[in-house]
């Protein structure tokens, strides 16, 4: 039985209710309306306007709004969530083994190779490099998930020679019962803890990667992430695939990375990663090389803004934890000065101060609501307190105005704010576009050329991603 055949097969007769309406709601939608036409199904939503939409009127579908689906859980043999809605507060009565995310099935049911690559951060850059690499090689490959794309809009133009590359949130992977052919997890750090209620129960989502792996299935994962080492020793949480720890760059001799345009000592071991990937498939090397050579950096992270009266200004929008920040900054040693903070969800930062403090290149840090006033407590309050100058910014207006007055000419500005926006703005794009748009306007009211990366903005806009990277 092929493939294909074998998905159909499992969703035949059966009671179906799509719950939740963005992209992965209505690529499964069109699925099911595709290849199974005559099965009605259910589709569930919070937004009365969503329910009502003009393109559901192709469907035969019964529509409920969320309370009442939740009542009605029990007529229901299979539940496809959006990533996006949290379940833990809710009473799903026995339920939840009935509940099951696109992915899930995805996973479950692909007819070629399926890399799923996941981690706190570095899951994007990841995954579009090992998408470039597999394309340079000749393969057909399709790149999917959290980047944007549901998996199933893709499933009509699969086939045995496909390689499929998907980006994994813990969203997706909070239900999963079914792990890829090669997993490869980047890092793991506390975050979408509003989401998942704890950090155990975050942990608990992302292993899923591989929890379901057998002996003919591969992990890479990084060997120097204490967490995650101790994540992977839980046996309950991981499969039987075989591990492949990534060090860096040294584990890979023949490549050379000195044309490897992203920023930073994590950009070049999740590369890393990304090419371990690529020989578990058989790519050649000279095929690696070239992708490495000519891989673009994604927007908002670790990207070059501009320059402003000799200042070079970096955008790194896509930081919403202490750990990406400090990452950031070590990639840029001649930052002067840092930008930071955004919605505060209550994560410790504590360490996150010592490690600013101890930061000697740092002159100033520029603090905007809601954690950096948290921050900048902790800050002077600590032992010894940060040396360099400490600003609160109401907005991030003020901040660059600050930062253009505080950073010395031929320095650098990081903004990097390790947190969230959404107390803000939409998403971490809309934020990192602001930053571009202010950086470009300060270079003209200065006379210069703010050197923006143009394609990068408008590419951020194309994207048109999910606004999060859980």
């Amino acid at each position: 039985m092929s493939a294909h055949l074998a998905l159909f097969r499992f969703l035949e007769g059966k009671r179906i209710l799509v719950w939740g309406l963005g992209r992965e709601g209505k690529a499964t939608m069109d699925l099911l309306h595709r290849f199974l036409p005559e099965q009605p199904f259910a589709v569930a939503d919070r937004s009365p306007e969503a329910l009502e939409a003009a393109e559901l009127a192709a469907f035969r579908v019964n529509r409920y709004e969320e309370a009442e689906a939740l009542r009605r859980l029990p007529e229901f043999d299979l539940i496809l969530k959006a990533p996006g809605i949290p379940t833990r507060h809710l009473a799903l009565d026995g339920q939840a083994a009935k509940v099951r995310c696109q992915a899930d099935l995805f996973l479950r049911f692909a007819p070629c190779p399926v890399i799923g690559v996941t981690g706190t951060k570095g899951k994007s850059t990841t995954a579009s490099l090992l998408a470039h690499i597999c394309r340079s090689a000749g393969r057909k490959t399709f790149l999917v998930g959290n980047i944007g794309i549901p998996p199933f809009a893709v499933w009509g133009d699969l086939d045995s020679e496909s390689v499929v590359v998907c980006e994994l949130s813990s969203y997706q992977l909070e239900f999963a019962q079914c792990s890829p052919y090669i997993a490869l997890w980047t890092n793991l750090y506390p975050e979408h803890l509003n989401f998942h209620g704890s950090f155990d129960a975050y942990a608990r989502a992302k292993s899923r990667v591989a929890r379901w792996q057998s002996t003919e299935d591969f992990l890479i994962y990084s060997a120097d992430e204490p967490t995650l080492a101790d994540r992977l020793q839980k046996k309950k949480d991981t499969g039987a695939g075989r591990r492949i720890p990534c060090r860096g760059p040294e584990d890979l001799p023949t490549i050379d990375f000195s044309r490897f345009r992203p920023l930073g000592a994590h950009n070049r071991k999740n590369a890393a990663a990304a090419l371990l990937a690529a020989k578990v498939l058989g790519i050649e090397l000279t095929a690696m090389q070239e992708a490495i050579d000519s891989f673009s950096p994604l927007p908002h992270r670790l990207e070059p803004a501009g320059m402003v009266r000799e200042i070079s200004f970096y955008n790194d929008s896509i930081s919403t934890v202490p750990e990406s920040a400090l990452v950031a900054l070590a990639a840029l040693p001649e930052a002067r000065t840092l930008i930071v903070g955004g919605q505060d969800r209550g994560l410790p930062l504590e360490g996150f101060a010592r490690s600013l403090v101890n930061a000697r290149s740092l002159r100033t840090i520029i603090l905007l609501p809601e954690t950096g006033f948290r921050l900048g407590e902790l800050l002077r309050r600590a032992d010894p307190p940060f040396a360099g100058t400490l600003r609160f910014a109401e907005t991030l207006e003020a901040a660059v105005r600050a930062a253009i007055v505080d950073t010395p000419q031929g320095a650098s500005c990081l903004f990097s704010p390790a947190a969230p926006s959404y107390n803000a703005f939409r998403n971490f794009e809309e934020r990192g576009n602001r930053f571009l748009a202010l950086i470009r306007q300060a270079g003209r009211e200065a006379g210069n050329a703010a050197g923006t990366d143009a394609p990068a903005a408008r590419r951020a806009e194309q994207l048109g991603r999910q606004g999060f990277e859980p």
